[in-house]
């Protein structure tokens, strides 16, 4: 259902500061949603989604979001705090140096879900749309003329991912541990989250920036970070004593836009 998809997707981490993202999408999937009966019936799918619009409006607060070490544990309760742009990180990702976590690109809603995913069949999966495709083309080739560096990329096995960094960047390597976070079990998703603040703490090699695509839930478990929408990319700076801290918060268009800015 593509209601219950847009639930896990876009108002896990808010619905309950003390339930995981896995946890919220096991809570959508149970709840009832009937036609509307007599007063006292099972909740309708009105009241469901008056309750997790009321539930995502949580999410518009926004907190500090500072360094954090590597092994730590997000904090229960922060929400993305108003990020600088690409403006502001452009100069030093010339520079390299800095971690750039790309959430996959556009995907085709009325494709395969994730349940019964297979990672060695694209086809059993959710993969990139055509507009997807073209973001990530038009984002790999935005960067290239920016003069970014560019030097290991690393993603998740599932196909959305692979793709989208595929049309970006050319190569690529594949990690387990950045497996889809929101399907897995608690001390899956614990690992998975503390693999990925090693992975944002770990300065790239000199005179480049390293590359992460994967998923929401992953960066919310290792950051407190829900990344929206498709395509975004957040910047970090790997800190001494295993820490990172985020510095920037990239849409889609930004990259592309800034070679028209160039351009004028």
């Amino acid at each position: 259902m593509r209601f219950v998809s847009w639930a896990r997707e876009s108002a896990a981490w808010g619905f309950n500061r003390d339930k995981s993202s896995k946890e919220f999408g096991q809570l959508v999937d149970n709840y009832p949603v009937v036609t509307p009966g007599p007063r006292g019936s099972e909740m309708n799918r009105g009241a469901l989604m008056a309750r997790l619009v009321g539930a995502a409006m949580t999410c518009l607060a926004a907190v500090h979001i500072c360094s954090m070490p590597a092994h730590a544990e997000p904090p229960r309760e922060s929400q993305e705090q108003v990020l600088p742009g690409l403006d502001a990180v452009i100069g030093e990702l010339r520079r390299g140096g800095l971690v750039i976590y790309f959430r996959h690109g556009p995907t085709d809603p009325s494709s395969m879900g994730d349940a019964e995913d297979d990672l060695s069949r694209c086809e059993t999966q959710r993969n990139l749309s055509a507009e997807g495709r073209d973001q990530a083309t038009r984002i790999g080739k935005a960067i290239r003329a920016l003069g970014i560096p560019v030097g290991a990329v690393t993603t998740s096995p599932y196909c959305r991912c692979k793709d989208t960094a595929s049309l970006a960047f050319g190569e690529y390597g594949v990690s387990n541990d950045l497996y889809f976070a929101i399907d897995a079990d608690p001390a899956s998703t614990a690992a998975l989250a503390k693999s990925l603040r090693r992975l944002l703490s770990t300065p790239p090699a000199i005179k480049t920036n390293a590359v992460i695509v994967a998923h929401t839930a992953n960066l919310r478990e290792a950051t407190g970070i829900w990344p929206k929408p498709e395509g975004v990319a957040y910047v970090f700076r790997p800190l001494p004593g295993a820490r990172f801290e985020v510095v920037a918060k990239v849409a889609p268009e930004d990259w592309p836009n800034a070679v028209k800015g160039r351009a004028r």
